[in-house]
């Protein structure tokens, strides 16, 4: 009981720090920054409907209603699907990364 408080405080004040960072971002015109915590919260929120999306579907191949493409197996099908959270978080830090560059460029233009 106790860990699920501690682990629902914890996704609670994660959600926290990322509507922080997207306010911040949002108020010192830091447009990568901004769109790289929406990205990271709308990923956040989709995880609560895409993980019982993926159950469901899951079921519904083992009971034979639906067949998946190319002769796949559910376990390939379900690793195939878990790299989509990943890839999300890469292009998310990518936009950050790329944001930090041009910022971190432009500081160097300023100063010569």
């Amino acid at each position: 009981m106790l860990l699920i408080i501690v682990s629902m405080l914890l996704t609670v004040l994660f959600l926290a720090f990322l509507f922080l960072g997207l306010v911040l971002c949002r108020k010192n015109s830091f447009k990568e920054g901004f769109y790289f915590f929406l990205i990271l919260i709308v990923h956040k929120i989709s995880t609560y409907f895409y993980i019982p999306l993926l159950n469901t579907f899951t079921d519904s191949i083992v009971t034979g209603r639906y067949s998946l493409p190319m002769g796949m197996t559910i376990g390939e099908f379900v690793s195939w699907w878990t790299l989509f959270p990943i890839i999300i978080n890469l292009f998310a830090f990518g936009i950050l990364i790329f944001g930090l560059y041009k910022l971190w460029r432009n500081k160097i233009n300023l100063e010569y």
